[in-house]
């Protein structure tokens, strides 16, 4: 299966922001709170996820190459 990076990018926020949500609900935290947890680990959950995508894909080229 090829990733690519739109795919990374919808995983990470996928995950980040239900990461964020739960969070926020277990914190019982309401309006700002909430929005900010959500907002902040969707784009941390998208630049893990590019970065994870990024070393996974170095490191199929490199184990491929037949030198």
């Amino acid at each position: 299966m090829k990733f690519r990076t739109d795919i990374a990018c919808a995983l990470g926020l996928l995950a980040g922001t239900t990461f964020g949500s739960g969070i926020a609900f277990l914190f019982g935290w309401q309006a700002y709170q909430a929005l900010t947890s959500v907002a902040v680990f969707g784009v941390a959950g998208i630049m893990i996820t590019i970065a994870v995508f990024r070393l996974l894909h170095h490191k199929s080229v490199s184990t491929s190459d037949p030198r």
